[in-house]
């Protein structure tokens, strides 16, 4: 009798033991990821799309280590980081395209064509890599900044090819990330702003 209550207590323990285990391997002391969303530059006066508006072909790249979801950092010393559990809405290619897409949309003055389309001669096509999409850290480790730049080109047939070079940086006081967002916010709208002036000309 005394043995069964020895091999009951030794079971009762080892399966309240099991238990514990599991719970420790669905649960984690790491941060849940926080996806964060930046919006087209919207600020110009929209204009009535012409009915000669060009179609516009868009395609753009990124520079290596900046092909990722991860909100990048840059520290003096050049060591590429990022923000622990701080994602953007989608890898930082198709995030960038959509955001100009969207610009020259909202200005009334393009058309957009899907990249797949292969720009016809009346068609203009506007090519852009990111060079810069991070927060500069100081020696500190704190942030203190934002900036982003792009390079590239566009050309309407028959006509030459516009350089394009944009670049806007944004100094950040406050270490909370809905802040560095906002401050990346105001550097690509800065940069928006500047792509509508060169393709204006």
């Amino acid at each position: 009798m005394k043995i069964s209550i020895k091999i009951i207590v030794f079971n009762a323990f080892l399966a309240i033991f099991s238990l514990s285990s599991c719970g420790g391997l669905t649960s984690s002391d790491t941060p849940a990821n926080q996806t964060w969303w930046l919006l087209p530059y919207t600020g110009t006066v929209r204009e009535a799309v012409p009915e000669t508006a060009p179609l516009v072909t868009l395609s753009v790249s990124v520079v290596p280590g900046l092909d990722n979801n991860r909100i990048q950092t840059l520290s003096a010393d050049a060591e590429l980081n990022q923000y622990t559990a701080a994602r953007w809405a989608d890898n930082l290619p198709e995030l960038v395209a959509s955001l100009v897409g969207r610009t020259l949309e909202s200005s009334g003055r393009f058309e957009v064509a899907p990249e797949r389309v292969r720009a016809a001669s009346e068609e203009c096509e506007l090519q852009l890599e990111v060079r810069e999409f991070f927060a500069e850290r100081g020696g500190d480790g704190r942030t203190s900044g934002v900036r982003v730049a792009m390079s590239g080109r566009y050309q309407c047939e028959p006509g030459e090819a516009v350089p394009i070079r944009l670049s806007a940086s944004v100094p950040v006081h406050d270490e909370r990330m809905s802040v560095i967002v906002a401050a990346f916010q105001q550097a690509l709208d800065s940069a928006m702003k500047e792509l509508l002036e060169n393709l204006s000309q």
